[in-house]
Formats: structure tokens, C-alpha cells, sequence
């Protein structure tokens, strides 16, 4: 079972994370976010 200290903390990692990912998508441009990357859902924006 996970304990609620390693949760917390993986949580954390995780939002640390999400706020690297947004600031790197925020300085691309609007064509660069939606272009088709042939990935799962597509394009960087479809990912997110």
C-alpha cells in the first residue's frame, strides 16, 4: 500500500513537473501547438 508521505511527495513531483511542461508549451507558437506530432492524441495540445 502507498503511504500517504510517498503520495504527498509524488504529488508534488507531479505538479512541479506539470508547471515545466506549461511554461516549455507557453514560448511555443500557436501552429507549433497544434501540429500533428503522430503521437497518441496527436498534437502537443491534444496532449495536454
Amino acid at each position: 500500500m502507498v503511504g500517504g508521505d510517498y503520495a504527498r511527495m509524488m504529488a508534488r513531483y507531479n505538479r512541479w513537473m506539470n508547471d515545466k511542461v506549461y511554461a516549455a508549451a507557453a514560448q511555443m507558437t500557436t501552429s507549433a501547438l497544434g501540429a500533428d506530432r503522430g503521437a497518441f492524441f496527436g498534437s502537443v495540445l491534444g496532449t495536454l
